[in-house]
């Protein structure tokens, strides 16, 4: 779930709550934390104090015995931002089942070179980096957050 507001998630996950109580299969929720919502905003993994607020948030909600709550993570680059998120993530282990690390490293440009200009048209050109690019990242934060 990946809503502009903290409301807009908690309100979606209440939703999806309220229909596996009924009878809807669902495998999991996974809580995007990685993705600037929000322009303007920073990337919520990236804030400690919002990241935490919004996993507080959600560890007051009644989830259906056996419904897996994953978050999705960005890319960390720093000891210390590893250190950090780590921390947070274990403080919230009664809520979090599992993490997802890496989402995508944002701010890539692709440039077509013979016609002199980016190949992806929205957004100036800028999207997230993923797939095969990122690969070494994306197993140094698996190691890194795990130890």
């Amino acid at each position: 779930i990946s809503g502009r507001t903290l409301a807009d998630n908690l309100d979606m996950m209440r939703r999806i709550a309220a229909a596996v109580e009924s009878g809807v299969p669902v495998a999991a929720v996974e809580l995007n934390l990685a993705c600037p919502n929000v322009i303007g905003k920073p990337i919520i993994a990236y804030d400690f104090e919002q990241m935490e607020a919004v996993l507080q948030a959600f560890s007051g909600i009644a989830r259906p015995r056996g419904l897996p709550l994953g978050v999705k993570m960005p890319p960390y680059f720093d000891a210390p931002h590893f250190q950090a998120a780590a921390q947070i993530l274990n403080r919230h282990r009664a809520e979090v089942s599992y993490v997802a690390t890496i989402n995508t490293v944002g701010n890539a440009l692709h440039v077509d070179a013979d016609a002199e200009m980016p190949t992806i048209s929205s957004n100036d050109g800028y999207a997230g980096l993923s797939g095969e690019a990122v690969k070494h990242v994306a197993l140094a934060n698996v190691r890194r957050l795990r130890t």
